[in-house]
């Protein structure tokens, strides 16, 4: 419990009486209430410094509390069973030292949880973890979306139904994408909320809702390494259409016998905007939003990442990344300059489109077909090899000049100027040479 300053106690006075006959009594709260405005903010810190008062006597419980608490619930892990309870005992004596309780345990084996905590522990038990299904007794995550198909549609109901798709991650990524690009296209066709759709795009729309259901029988492994990986390598994708645009990451680990695994960790999509736009500008978005995702799941990972590959099936894109970014016009300068802070060019490469699986998020996929598809929840099949397809990517392809900086719009001035400079900075670096 967080304590309330004596002096401030006054402030949160309430007016109270058991029954009806009783008197009126006033109070004085004299802890942190629940509800309140200040109450979120006032609990982070004060459990963040509780971690770091207790940091020197568990400092396992600690670290945890500063990295893997999100609200009121504890989220993590360890490699070993004996790792895992010595951090459990660890968190329940750190809260213990702030007059709080841990209580409704759960996790992957049955030796961590207590027969006194009694929980189901059964092939059908699934618990809400942020929002997400976790079957902890085969450790995989899987997905609950409550589909109610009517014969006849507005947008108000398309948007409710897409809105029941809780998906944070973007496993589901290219059925989400799919569901914006349906609800962009109503609002490009200027539909009223409460308007019924019309004929051919309702059954469209119920096509989409029939197949959602596939969506709860999806399950996917939450363990995304090998054991003792020696090897933990990034792969990140992105492609873009006229509809949408988007981005995928995947993680490939290798242990020091060679086996691998590679698991799909996160993607993001975006509708294409409503104003047109080039598809070269457009795959441009998508390689920003990879940089930023990847940047993201490196954080998010807390691994020893040993290799960071993006991919992009545009050669105009690639081409663009290995230039200057002052060179290009705002636009592009702009996003080159995004991708080129958070990542080097140099891990950029080009792949064949049929190899890529963030195709799917910039065009949208039902999920019949997304369950059964391996190029999306595998990643192409050359990640499973240690030959990767290399493909020169010249510097100053640009297949639209626009795109390019027009020297014109700088003066003559400037332009000897620099030549000049350059000349006489030579001449003086060979006189120092020659002397």
């Amino acid at each position: 419990m967080i304590w309330i300053n004596p002096d401030q106690r006054k402030l949160q006075r309430i007016l109270w009486r058991e029954n009806m006959d009783e008197p009126i009594k006033t109070f004085e709260l004299s802890t942190v209430t629940y509800g309140t405005t200040s109450a979120p903010f006032l609990a982070t810190p004060t459990l963040k410094q509780l971690a770091l008062d207790e940091a020197g006597n568990f400092p396992l419980g600690s670290s945890v509390v500063m990295s893997d608490m999100y609200i009121d619930d504890v989220l993590t892990g360890a490699e070993t069973i004996l790792e895992a309870k010595e951090l459990k005992n660890q968190l329940i004596n750190i809260f213990a030292k702030g007059g709080m309780v841990l209580h409704k345990w759960c996790g992957n084996n049955t030796e961590l949880i207590e027969v006194s905590e009694n929980y189901d522990f059964s092939d059908s038990s699934e618990i809400k973890v942020l929002g997400v299904y976790w079957n902890p007794k085969h450790d995989c995550f899987s997905f609950r979306v409550k589909i109610d198909l009517h014969e006849l549609n507005t947008k108000r109901d398309v948007l409710s139904t897409i809105a029941r798709i809780y998906d944070p991650l973007g496993l589901l990524g290219p059925v989400v994408a799919k569901a914006k690009i349906f609800l962009q296209k109503l609002w490009m066709l200027k539909i009223d909320w409460t308007d019924l759709l019309p004929d051919t795009i309702n059954r469209e729309w119920r096509q989409f809702v029939e197949s959602l259901q596939v969506v709860n029988d999806i399950n996917i492994n939450r363990c995304i390494v090998v054991e003792q990986p020696e090897v933990i390598e990034l792969h990140g994708f992105s492609d873009a259409s006229q509809s949408a645009y988007g981005a995928v990451v995947y993680c490939k680990s290798i242990t020091s016998d060679r086996k691998m695994r590679v698991h799909l960790i996160a993607s993001k999509s975006r509708v294409a905007p409503t104003k047109q736009t080039t598809i070269p500008r457009l795959e441009l978005c998508a390689a920003v939003l990879l940089a930023k995702l990847v940047h993201r799941v490196k954080q998010a990972l807390k691994l020893n990442v040993t290799n960071t590959f993006l991919w992009s099936d545009s050669m105009i894109v690639l081409s663009w990344i290995r230039k200057e970014s002052y060179q290009l016009k705002t636009f592009v300068a702009n996003r080159i300059a995004t991708i080129q802070e958070m990542t080097s060019s140099e891990q950029w490469r080009y792949v064949a489109t049929e190899d890529n699986p963030a195709d799917f998020v910039s065009r949208g996929m039902d999920s019949l077909k997304l369950k059964t598809c391996e190029l999306w929840w595998n990643g192409p099949k050359f990640l499973m090899s240690n030959q990767y397809p290399q493909r020169q990517i010249p510097v100053a392809v640009i297949k639209d000049p626009g795109e390019l900086q027009n020297c014109s719009d700088f003066s003559n001035f400037f332009l000897d100027s620099a030549t000049n400079s350059f000349v006489n900075n030579l001449l003086n670096l060979s006189n120092e040479r020659l002397f």
